[in-house]
């Protein structure tokens, strides 16, 4: 058995580093430093929850079945990349990781109730189910994207961190000392954010921070969901067929910013323009999907694009599109590091770690 040297915290901060090592843009270093805090907060919150991981990170496929005549679909398997499976008393649980800018800490906010109708519980649930994973329930893992910056200190702030040379219980290295001594700067640096964040969803308000809801999902739910996933994809099949890839305006400005491919329905640009290139895989966030399955996949992220603009679908995963140098926007990019960090966090909790990490 080998040892394990690094705590749930420890693995969790090396794997954002790692996101972050080669860069010096300081807008990529300050989500970095969010990721940080919040992993800090989130060990600080959930360290004892009891979960045992059996997999992070797993990514399944099964067939698409019609459940009519239990006919399997010759065109779509159902896939997707489950963020853990776990055990919790000795019962098979699935969590799954979400941020958010809305409040958590209500339960009975907006944000929960949509979840409820979610069909990403169901599309899990199922394909857990085909590969083995009976899951009794589906665990909603929010995290809340902070919404406090850097900012300005006072007079009497500065004095006492060149006094105390610590902020918010960490210490403050030389550099910033000397420069806050010297009046060279009144703003926190990275560091000094980071720590202040930590030390808010740490002691301050966890509760805004964190917070978990198992979602069930009994049989018929299931059973029900494959015949919606079954009417999608014939519907995905006819568009084609059809090549009536209609646009849908009310989806150009969805999360307050322009869809990537609206210059082409714009006619602003062409997709076969210089600014366009063909994706490595249509799935990016799953990888090469061909060691799972030969047919197209049907993941939650695809039946969503569908459902939102059958234009933005086509050039999505039919024609399989990005932009040349396509920069990815800072909400994504959080999501990204933060599921690093927490894939690495949950790692330590594999069934053969937990006698090891301290």
């Amino acid at each position: 058995m080998s040892i394990a040297t690094k705590s749930p915290l420890e693995s969790a901060i090396d794997a954002i580093n790692a996101t972050v090592e080669s860069t010096t843009e300081e807008s990529q270093l300050l989500v970095a430093a969010k990721c940080r805090a919040l992993m800090r907060g989130y060990d600080a919150r959930w360290r004892h929850a009891g979960y045992v991981t059996v997999h992070a990170e797993k990514m399944l496929a099964c067939p698409l079945v019609n459940p009519e005549t239990n006919a399997k679909s010759r065109t779509f398997d159902m896939g997707g990349k489950l963020d853990v499976i776990a055990t919790y008393q000795g019962r098979s649980v699935l969590i799954d990781h979400k941020t958010t800018s809305d409040d958590v800490s209500d339960p009975d906010a907006p944000y929960w109730r949509q979840l409820v109708v979610e069909g990403q519980a169901s599309h899990y649930g199922i394909l857990g189910w085909a590969n083995g994973f009976k899951f009794e329930s589906i665990i909603w893992d929010v995290v809340r994207k902070p919404s406090i910056s850097p900012k300005k200190l006072t007079k009497a702030e500065i004095a006492a961190v060149v006094s105390s040379r610590k902020y918010f219980g960490d210490a403050v290295d030389d550099a910033t000392v000397l420069a806050f001594s010297g009046s060279q700067t009144d703003r926190e640096t990275v560091a000094m954010y980071e720590s202040r964040l930590a030390h808010d969803c740490t002691h301050e308000r966890p509760e805004r921070y964190f917070q978990r809801r198992p979602i069930p999902r009994v049989d018929h739910e299931l059973m029900e969901y494959v015949g919606q996933l079954w009417d999608i994809s014939q519907d995905i099949i006819t568009t084609r067929a059809t090549d009536r890839h209609h646009k849908n305006s009310g989806a150009c400005m969805l999360y307050g910013s322009p869809c990537k491919f609206l210059g082409v329905c714009s006619g602003y640009d062409t997709i076969d323009s210089d600014n366009w290139q063909r994706k490595p895989q249509k799935h990016v966030e799953l990888g090469d999907v061909s060691v799972i399955t030969e047919k197209e996949l049907l993941t939650n992220s695809r039946v969503r694009c569908f459902q939102t603009c059958k234009a933005k679908h086509y050039m999505e995963y039919e024609l399989g599109m990005m932009r040349v140098n396509e920069e990815e926007r800072e909400a994504l990019f959080f999501g990204t590091m933060l599921h690093v960090g927490l894939e690495a966090w949950f790692n330590c909790f594999k069934a053969e770690s937990l006698g090891e990490v301290q």
